[in-house]
């Protein structure tokens, strides 16, 4: 079969397919030559008809690095049935990875195989954070359960050590004081521990957004101070602008943001607040901006991940309920640093659109 007689009878034959199919079209002939695609292929695999066509499909698979781990049944299936099917990761032209699904089927009569190709990446990420998240779900039950059972011997060996201080030499005292500074710094995770975990209910009201990050501020003064750090709050914000939100939930949120800024500037510096709109959206964006030793690529990836921490006494539960919180407010995070320079986080959260306060859960 020749181009020419693809192009005839086949292409006009399914001319509104080729247009308006929303996935990726391959004929392909008998000896596996690449003879028509469609614009979509284009898309899915970036890069042009012409670099395709005349091209041999399995060296185009070995091209795009295809994880092809049944390619032998998939093609004794497709001779047997006359059609098969099959999933693989891919390299596009361009370079991007991508998860494809890929269907083959031979025309009855003709001596051609049609393949379909879907772009399932979206697809898969999705399932894969749904995984993700049931996996947590289900850790984060565990969790506050052990958490629960764990309170009730740390208040007896809490009890213990304050009643064997009483009658100890200085010693021991000693001894005994570091023990129970240990046990209130355990008795502080499992409290974050619990919180974090446990089902909330927030009353959202309306409020501006501006006086709310100048109270942040004036409380963090006392601290950034004592580290030598200077916190400058530029407002470019209309101050009438509110958003609806937990007024409380969201004050422990750019606490606890700009004391982690505190904390990523041992050697002082200036912590940058601007509070701007959004031109095009109805957002507000709080950005805070440090002069720490920032975070290196492959650790920003992982920074909302719970119980992921590079502090030697830290939780890693602060920024993934940061995340949640901001995420209950229908709001969304970005974070971008330089190793060495520091980190912004922006903090997006919708403006108020005129409806009573209310009650979420």
């Amino acid at each position: 079969m020749t181009f020419v007689v693809v192009e005839a009878k086949y292409k006009q034959k399914f001319e509104h397919v080729f247009q308006l199919y929303s996935g990726g079209l391959i004929f392909i002939n008998q000896e596996g030559i690449i003879l028509e695609v469609n614009s979509k292929i284009e898309s899915i695999l970036q890069t042009e008809r012409d670099e395709l066509c005349g091209m041999n499909a399995f060296h185009l698979l070995d091209i795009l690095k295809a994880n092809l781990e049944n390619k032998k049944e998939f093609i004794e299936e497709l001779h047997q049935k006359g059609h098969a099917e099959l999933f693989c990761d891919i390299q596009t032209f361009s370079g991007e990875l991508k998860y494809i699904g890929i269907r083959v089927s031979k025309q009855k009569d003709a001596d051609l195989y049609l393949t379909e190709v879907h772009d399932e990446s979206e697809k898969m990420s999705m399932k894969k954070r749904l995984d993700h998240t049931e996996s947590l779900s289900t850790l984060g039950q565990l969790a506050a359960s052990i958490a629960h059972e764990i309170r009730n011997p740390m208040t007896s060996l809490k009890g213990f050590t304050q009643l064997l201080f009483t009658t100890a030499n200085d010693e021991g005292k000693r001894y005994l004081s570091v023990i129970n500074d240990e046990i209130n710094r355990m008795e502080e995770i499992l409290t974050e521990f619990l919180e974090v975990s446990k089902p909330t209910t927030h009353i959202f009201t309306k409020f501006e957004i501006k006086n709310l990050i100048q109270e942040v501020v004036n409380f963090m003064a006392p601290q950034a101070l004592m580290q030598n750090i200077n916190a400058t709050i530029n407002f470019e914000v209309d101050h009438t602008r509110k958003i609806l939100g937990d007024r409380n939930l969201l004050k422990q949120v750019f606490i606890n943001s700009i004391k982690n800024a505190i904390e990523a500037m041992s050697h002082g510096g200036n912590i940058y607040i601007n509070i701007s709109d959004m031109r095009d959206k109805p957002y507000v964006c709080i950005s805070i901006e440090d002069q720490g030793y920032g975070i290196e690529e492959k650790v920003l990836e992982r920074i909302f991940d719970p119980f992921f921490t590079t502090k030697a006494y830290g939780t890693g539960l602060g920024l993934s309920h940061i995340n949640k919180v901001i995420g209950e407010h229908g709001g969304n995070i970005e974070v971008s640093s330089t190793v060495g320079k520091g980190t912004t986080f922006k903090f997006y959260l919708p403006l108020h659109n005129g409806n009573k306060p209310i009650l979420t859960i």
